[in-house]
């Protein structure tokens, strides 16, 4: 698979963490809070500075500085190719620092999270270390095993990205996961040598 490009894999996850974000918050400035706008004392005389608003951004209960304002940014976007590349360059350095584990016969589970729990403890060092599981197919037994433990993320191979690898300690993929990742990272690297 080559060697990770961790330049683009750092501009990766921050277009994903950006994005995020609901940017919502929003803050009151010295024209919008409410109350008296009477000068707060004589502008000379009294030895103090000189002030008039009592809501100025220096008073405590005054209106903020340079804030945000509660407007939805334009949401950053990455190309396909960067995209695939970047998740090609997180699955390479999972491969390097051995953190990632294959998973067979997820359908023999019986659906109880004492027996995952061990599983997982075994092969991942839950709870220690944040595990995500990827699968290929829906499994109800493994999401209901895995639903009340803290720590493990279940998702589909569809929905992973470079951000998803990076946040993980450790990862947990059935062989037709593995397969479809791969696919999905190598893909367009074998389409532009054509």
């Amino acid at each position: 698979m080559g060697k990770p490009n961790d330049t683009l894999l750092a501009q990766a996850i921050r277009i994903y963490q950006v994005n995020s974000h609901q940017n919502t918050s929003k803050v009151k400035t010295r024209g919008e809070v409410v109350g008296s706008t009477r000068k707060i004392y004589a502008q000379k005389g009294t030895g103090n500075a000189r002030h008039g608003a009592r809501y100025a951004p220096i008073f405590v209960g005054g209106g903020i500085a340079h804030g945000p304002k509660g407007v939805k940014a334009q949401p950053l976007t990455l190309p396909k190719k960067m995209r695939r590349h970047a998740l090609r360059s997180a699955l390479v350095h999972k491969f390097i620092d051995k953190s990632i584990i294959g998973l067979s016969g997820i359908d023999k589970l019986d659906g109880k999270t004492s027996s995952v729990t061990t599983l997982f403890a075994k092969i991942a060092g839950h709870p220690k270390n944040k595990t995500l599981v990827i699968t290929h197919d829906q499994n109800t037994k493994l999401y209901r095993s895995l639903n009340n433990l803290q720590k493990i993320e279940l998702k589909s191979d569809t929905l992973i990205n470079a951000l998803d690898l990076v946040r993980a300690d450790f990862i947990v993929v059935t062989k037709p996961a593995i397969e479809s990742l791969l696919n999905r990272a190598t893909n367009q690297i074998l389409s532009t040598k054509n």
